[in-house]
């Protein structure tokens, strides 16, 4: 994905490269973090928070793409009554590269398990930032969902066979 895109623009692409559709605010962050390790992303910087790797720059650009037309972010109420974040784009109003190495990254974050790419996200941002044990970390900061962290293995080792600019950390 080219980066000379302004921020904005950049986050409707990426909602494009999920043919149109990405669910939810956490999936969009740890995506894009992913991207960013990946060697596709445009420079966002990342902290720890409570569900892994954060972006306040990923935060204020989609809600200025939503601002700018750029993007629709719908907001929708979830079965247990908290609210998430549907974000649409007309593939149409955006200039697609068909052969973007992100593509690949982004398709499988779109259909990944919510909680399996967060720590899978949050695992690869622990290492990235030199982290010896990146899963007992995980399992450390998050024992609530320490149950999915095989699955998050197996959905980083997928994530890391796919051919970006810069390979994922090895965890």
């Amino acid at each position: 994905m080219t980066t000379n895109k302004s921020p904005a623009q950049f986050v409707a692409n990426v909602v494009a490269l999920a043919e149109g559709e990405l669910i939810g605010r956490t999936r969009l962050q740890k995506t894009l973090c992913l991207m960013e390790l990946g060697g596709v992303g445009p420079g966002f910087s990342y902290s720890y928070h409570h569900y892994g790797p954060y972006s306040e720059e990923v935060s204020v650009a989609a809600s200025d793409a939503a601002i700018l037309g750029l993007l629709k972010e719908d907001s929708r109420r979830a079965s247990w009554g908290g609210r998430y974040s549907v974000f649409r784009v007309d593939q149409s109003s955006v200039d697609l590269d068909e052969n973007d190495p992100a593509k690949g990254l982004v398709s499988k974050a779109k259909s990944a398990d919510g909680i399996a790419l967060e720590l899978a996200a949050t695992a690869a941002f622990l290492a990235s930032r030199g982290s010896q044990h990146p899963w007992a970390d995980v399992a450390r900061l998050k024992p609530e969902k320490s149950n999915s962290i095989e699955n998050a293995k197996s959905l980083y080792e997928e994530l890391r066979s796919i051919d970006l600019p810069k390979q994922l950390p090895a965890i």
